[in-house]
């Protein structure tokens, strides 16, 4: 069985953990980002929890840093108005919500939510 890595590592985590589970970021004062608007907030910035996970997100679509204390390197792209990360087991796209540096990445159609900040 392959190890999982990246950002899927922890969203998997947080699929059964989340106390955000059901909870509208709308509702909590977050506002859906557009794509340039997600290429503004991330490109050269670090998007991390403070704990578990910390993502830098370089131009030309690298991601480099580290999760769960494994060194992560996967490839970003906006697509539309979403954040679709690849990494070895393929693509995963992501609604991006944002209030001040909190920024919260959503899986749409399921409750996955990936609380972080954006530095």
């Amino acid at each position: 069985m392959r190890k999982m890595t990246g950002i899927r590592l922890f969203a998997a985590s947080l699929a059964f953990s989340s106390p955000a589970l059901g909870a509208s970021p709308q509702s909590e004062g977050f506002r859906q980002l557009t794509g340039p608007q997600i290429t503004q907030a991330f490109v050269g910035k670090t998007f991390s929890d403070d704990a578990h996970f910390s993502f830098r997100y370089r131009p030309k679509g690298v991601i480099e840093g580290m999760s769960m204390g494994r060194k992560v390197t996967d490839k970003w792209v906006v697509q539309g108005n979403r954040l679709c990360v690849t990494d070895s087991f393929g693509q995963s796209c992501y609604v991006v919500w944002k209030k001040g540096a909190a920024v919260k990445l959503v899986i749409e159609g399921t409750e996955v939510i990936l609380d972080g900040f954006v530095r």
